[in-house]
């Protein structure tokens, strides 16, 4: 009797952890710099233009190449073995990963300025630029949570855009960061580190709008 206890018990903590494996899975690709990525400026971009759609398509342009075009250069990376996933796990593979990154958000402020964008648009590529320098930067000697510091600087962003109700995509932070720490991607102290330096530095938009 004893003896099925155990295996029920046993059974009942695999099945448990399996799920908030599974789940930790769902959050991070879900809530991936890759998609929330493309969330923010377009978001920004519609609310902070006299005519949405325009706002809209301006932040799909400035996502391209904030998201896309870096994302495009991981791909290339896996395929020639300079990184092992989209999400870059290693360390060591970061540097050149945030360069490229760095030069895209650059050409994207270039293009943006010349097309009439938003202000506060504008402002949200080059606040991704101190982001993403930072996170370069601490990368060299440890490894911060890119996911965190992306979703809690687009919950800023939203916050400024939209106002405080906004502060319910915290729950989203929260929510990749948890997953982010169960997959041993990260450590407590790394997805929290990222979620307050992406919080502070997209909160400067504060003083543009």
């Amino acid at each position: 009797m004893t003896e099925q206890v155990d295996v029920k018990a046993r059974t009942s903590d695999g099945e448990s952890g399996g799920l908030r494996l599974r789940l930790a899975r769902v959050f991070t690709e879900l809530l991936a710099p890759s998609v929330v990525g493309v969330i923010c400026p377009v978001a920004v971009g519609a609310l902070s233009d006299a005519h949405a759609w325009r706002g809209a398509g301006l932040g799909l342009l400035g996502a391209v190449f904030a998201i896309g075009l870096p994302y495009a250069y991981i791909a290339w990376l896996i395929r020639t073995g300079g990184a092992t996933d989209r999400h870059v796990s290693r360390r060591e593979d970061r540097p050149k990963v945030l360069v490229a990154v760095l030069i895209c958000l650059a050409a994207g402020i270039s293009v943006l300025v010349l097309l009439g964008a938003p202000p506060l648009l504008v402002c949200l590529l080059a606040s991704e630029v101190l982001l993403v320098l930072a996170c370069l930067v601490i990368s060299k000697f440890w490894k911060i949570s890119m996911h965190s510091a992306v979703a809690a600087g687009t919950a800023a962003a939203l916050v400024v855009a939209l106002g405080p109700w906004a502060l319910l995509a915290g729950i989203a932070v929260v929510a990749v960061s948890w997953g982010r720490v169960v997959l041993r991607d990260h450590t407590s102290a790394q997805v929290t580190a990222g979620a307050a330096l992406g919080a502070v530095v997209l909160s400067l938009l504060a003083f543009v709008k």
